[in-house]
């Protein structure tokens, strides 16, 4: 975990797209063939957007060293991918007719292509001019199956539109704040670390600095008899005995937090809202550590994401599922998300244990006791093996399955994560003319082993 406040992205949804979708980066970069003799015009790959630029360049200058077809058989050539940088080459007509990393892709129509916000970035490439745009649009990261944005540089050349582009990737160990009970253990964590590797008096004047804060988000620190050490919502606390404080409806939840453990504890009770400065229910988790007692929590809002927000209404109903299971157990949670009824639309949630069985899917039971990792999807992708790598920060993972609005099979798009030895996902289907590998596959006869 980083010792600084990681702020993530706000969660946006992300397709597959023909120009956004690059091959896994291999561990060595290949140092990229060039064209000119004069290579110390490569600027670092820091400055992604000048490296990308070069890129481009170095493509135009090879197209017209060597001639169209030599140039497009290197372009399409997985052997000239250079770590997230590769070349794609768009017709006068706006048929894709370069690109390595997805060859199924050649012959497809990119000026026609929305994303899933309905941008239509297709027609932004093809509007390129010698001079050059950036054209940016979200899809999935390849490597990090995190939603990113893209920024492409084409140009306009010869009846061709040439472009490249790279990533905004933000590394970040954190679960989405929007599943906020494994969001508040992680803050919890990473204070504990900070206290291990910086020492008490770093650590306790850090969470007491209004930088700190991000939003409702803050670390609140009390040592072994109640008395706060360190709360940066509430400095007029810092320095009181809190180990029988009171919220507003007389609940002495000082004394909860104060029994806390080395394995936690969640503690409800009404407290401060740092933004609102109402007294609003506070979920928060509380640890100790050699001898203090750290606790993160989060306020109950009842906003919901609108299912326009597609990844960010997935991972509400993730946190919804995990609050059910806190709240009414196991036993409960399975019951519950095995009935039909709970299907809303393309939203359904599924839950696995720890080892991938599948416990819980609304929509088939057969596959009730089926192991995740053993699944593939209609196209032959092991994408059960991908399911089981998720952690407690969660991941995305992209297979084909039947939409159970149509039961067409569509690319599905399922946010995982681990909580309690559990893994809860739930996810969405591409919207039809958005996906740009195509929004449905003929399958025959439907022989589905997804979870999703």
């Amino acid at each position: 975990m980083r010792f600084s406040r990681i702020l993530l992205h706000a969660l946006v949804v992300a397709a597959v797209l023909a120009l956004g979708v690059a091959g896994a980066a291999a561990q060595d970069e290949p140092a990229p063939v060039l064209i000119s003799e004069d290579v110390a015009d490569a600027p670092p790959r820091s400055d992604e957007a000048a490296y990308t630029q070069w890129v481009v360049r170095q493509a135009i200058e090879r197209y017209d060293a060597e001639g169209r077809d030599a140039a497009l058989a290197y372009f399409n050539d997985p052997a000239s991918v250079d770590g997230q940088w590769y070349v794609f080459v768009v017709n006068a007509e706006g048929i894709l007719i370069g690109h390595a990393t997805r060859p199924d892709l050649r012959g497809t129509s990119t000026a026609a292509r929305h994303d899933v916000f309905g941008k239509p970035y297709g027609q932004e490439i093809v509007a390129a001019t010698a001079e050059g745009r950036w054209v940016d649009y979200y899809f999935t990261h390849p490597d990090t199956g995190q939603p990113e944005q893209k920024h492409s540089w084409v140009v306009a050349h010869d009846g061709l539109f040439i472009g490249s582009g790279w990533y905004d990737v933000e590394e970040s160990a954190a679960p989405p704040k929007i599943i906020p009970r494994a969001y508040a253990r992680y803050l919890v964590a990473e204070a504990i670390e900070r206290y291990d590797a910086q020492g008490r008096d770093y650590t306790l004047e850090y969470h007491n600095s209004p930088d700190s804060l991000d939003g409702e988000w803050y670390v609140f620190i009390a040592d072994p008899n109640g008395i706060s050490l360190a709360n940066a919502n509430r400095t007029d606390i810092v320095g009181t005995d809190r180990s029988n404080a009171t919220d507003i409806t007389g609940k002495n939840y000082g004394q909860e937090i104060m029994a806390t453990t080395a394995e936690g504890r969640w503690v409800d009770y009404y407290f401060t809202h740092p933004e609102t400065g109402e007294e609003t229910q506070k979920h928060s988790w509380v640890v100790r550590h050699d001898g203090l007692t750290f606790g993160v929590g989060w306020h109950e809002s009842g906003e919901v994401p609108p299912q326009t927000d597609v990844a960010g209404y997935s991972q509400y109903l993730v946190h919804e599922t995990i609050e059910r299971y806190v709240r009414d157990g196991r036993e409960a949670a399975v019951e519950h998300y095995s009935d039909p009824a709970t299907v809303d639309g393309q939203w359904y949630a599924i839950l696995a244990d720890r080892d991938g069985t599948i416990i819980a899917h609304p929509l088939d039971p057969d596959l009730i006791g089926a192991a995740t990792a053993e699944l593939v999807d209609v196209r032959g992708q092991a994408f059960g093996e991908e399911i089981m790598t998720a952690d407690t920060s969660g991941i995305w993972v992209d297979f084909y399955n039947p939409d159970p609005t149509d039961g067409e099979t569509r690319r599905k798009h399922l946010w995982v994560i681990r909580y309690d030895d559990l893994m809860f996902g739930s996810g969405w289907y591409s919207v039809p003319g958005s996906e740009a590998t195509g929004d449905t596959v003929d399958t025959g006869p439907a022989e589905d082993t997804a979870t999703g």
